[in-house]
C-alpha cells in the first residue's frame, strides 16, 4: 500500500516508522530539516530546542521513545516550581503563603482552587465526564464560580486559547490536568532531542521510507489521490496521513466532502508566538514555569532549570491565545513588546543600564549602523536603548 505522510515533525515521522515495515511510505516536509517544533538550533556548539519541551514522568509514550535511544540514562528528574505573575509580582502557587497573599481572588476562591488541585491529583477521572460538557460548566461545579472565573479563565480560557471556557471541552481540560504537571517530576534529556530525531531518521532510512525535505505542497487532490509539490512533482497514494496544521491542509486540498470540510473549519487553530533568549542569571531562581495574568505575554519557561548546561540561562517567553495578532510583527517588534512586558516583573534585567555608554575608538570598526542595530535588538526597553545609545553620554556631558 502506498502511504503519503504530510509533515516530518515528530508525529509524522513516528507514523511513518510504525507503518514503514509493511508499506511503501513517502514523507513530505516543506522545511529543510525534520522534527518541527521538536527540532533545535545550534549556539556555542550546543543544541537548544526551538520551542520549550520537557518530559513528565506520567508521559509513558514519550519516555519510552526517549529511553529507546538511551536519552534518559543520565537525566535528572525534579518536581518543578510554578508561579503566577499578577500586577508585576510573582506568586508560587505551591506555596500556601504566596497563594493566600495573591491579589485578585477571595480567600474562599483560593481555598476552592487548592482543594480542586487535590481532587485532580487523587480522584478526577476524565472517562466519567460526558463528551458534551463544557469546561465552564464543569469547573463551576467542581471549583466554584469565583475560582473558575479568576484562575481557570486566565490560565486556560484567555492565555491558552483566548476563547470562553464554555467553548472548551471539559474532557479535554481534565485530560490535560491529568498530566499532573503541578505534582509530577520533569526532566529534559542532556543530549537534547536531536539524537532522537536523527535516530528516527535512521530508522526510516533502514525501512526504505522516502523522506523528502524542501517539499512544499501546492495541491492535494483527494478524489484523484494525488499530492503535487510546488516543483511539479506528483505523488500518488492509497492512504494519506496528515500531520500539518489544519489551516495549511485546507488551503491546498480539493475534493473534501463539504460536511467534513465544514467540520474541520470549526476546529480553531491556536498558534503560539515564542522567543528564546539567554540571560547571565536566572530570572527567578528555581522556578521553571511562570504564567502571567492580564499581560500580553502568557508564559515564561526557564529551560535551564531542567538542564543547566549552556553558557547562558536559556528561557522562552510565549504568547498563546490571541497570538494571531503578533504573527505579522517583525522580530524586532516582538523583542521589544515581549521584553518590555518581562521588564515589569524582572527589573534587574536593566539595573545597570545607567552605567552603559555606546561608543568605539577602534579604527577597524566596519559599520557603526550595524553596531547600533545590534544594540537596538537587545532585550531592553526602548528607554534603556536610548540611554545606552546617547542618553547616558548626554547626561554625563551635561547636555540634558
Amino acid at each position: 500500500m502506498k502511504i503519503v505522510v504530510l509533515g516530518a515533525g515528530l508525529s509524522g515521522m513516528v507514523a511513518a516508522r510504525e507503518l514503514g515495515a509493511n508499506h511503501e511510505i513517502t514523507v513530505l516536509e516543506k522545511e529543510d530539516f525534520v522534527g518541527g517544533l521538536a527540532s533545535s538550533f545550534e549556539r556555542d556548539s550546543q543544541y537548544i530546542p526551538k520551542f520549550y519541551h520537557h518530559a513528565i514522568a506520567s508521559n509513558n509514550y514519550t519516555i519510552a521513545e526517549l529511553d529507546s535511544f538511551g536519552l534518559l540514562e543520565t537525566a535528572q528528574w525534579q518536581r518543578i516550581k510554578m508561579s503566577i505573575g499578577i500586577s508585576e509580582k510573582l506568586y508560587n502557587i505551591r506555596n500556601p503563603i504566596d497563594l493566600l497573599t495573591m491579589p485578585g481572588a477571595s480567600l474562599w476562591a483560593k481555598f476552592r482552587f487548592g482543594l480542586f488541585g487535590l481532587y485532580s491529583l487523587f480522584f478526577m477521572n476524565p472517562d466519567k465526564i460526558p463528551d458534551n460538557k463544557n469546561a465552564k460548566e464543569y469547573m463551576y461545579r467542581c471549583c466554584g464560580k469565583e475560582a473558575t472565573d479568576f484562575f481557570w479563565w486566565n490560565l486556560y480560557g484567555r492565555n491558552k486559547f483566548n476563547i470562553p471556557l464554555e467553548q472548551i471541552s471539559a474532557k479535554q481540560l481534565v485530560h490535560r490536568l491529568n498530566e499532573k504537571e503541578v505534582s509530577d517530576k520533569f526532566t529534559f534529556p542532556p543530549a537534547g532531542f536531536e539524537v532522537m530525531l536523527d535516530g528516527i531518521k535512521g530508522q526510516l532510512k533502514q525501512q526504505g521510507v522516502d523522506l523528502r525535505l524542501n517539499a512544499a505542497i501546492s495541491n492535494i487532490n483527494l478524489e484523484q489521490k494525488r499530492v503535487q509539490l510546488s516543483s511539479g512533482e506528483v505523488f500518488e497514494y492509497d492512504v494519506l496521513i496528515n500531520s500539518i496544521p489544519i489551516p495549511e491542509f485546507l488551503e491546498v486540498t480539493t475534493g473534501l466532502p463539504e460536511d467534513y470540510k465544514t467540520g474541520l473549519k470549526k476546529l480553531r487553530y491556536c498558534p503560539a508566538v515564542g522567543m528564546c533568549f539567554g540571560t547571565r542569571e536566572f530570572l527567578k531562581k528555581g522556578v521553571y514555569w511562570m504564567n502571567f495574568f492580564g499581560e500580553h505575554i502568557h508564559l515564561v519557561m526557564q529551560h535551564s532549570v531542567l538542564i543547566d548546561k549552556y553558557k547562558e540561562k536559556v528561557s522562552w517567553v510565549i504568547r498563546y491565545g490571541g497570538s494571531e495578532e503578533d504573527l505579522d510583527k517583525s522580530e524586532d517588534e516582538i523583542q521589544q513588546l515581549y521584553f518590555s512586558n518581562l521588564g515589569k516583573y524582572f527589573p534587574d534585567m536593566e539595573k545597570n543600564v545607567d552605567k552603559i555608554l555606546y561608543g568605539s575608538d577602534w579604527p577597524g570598526i566596519q559599520s557603526i549602523s550595524t553596531s547600533i542595530e545590534a544594540i537596538q535588538k537587545l532585550p531592553l526597553s526602548e528607554e534603556s536603548i536610548v540611554k545606552i545609545l546617547y542618553g547616558n553620554a548626554a547626561r554625563i556631558l551635561g547636555l540634558t
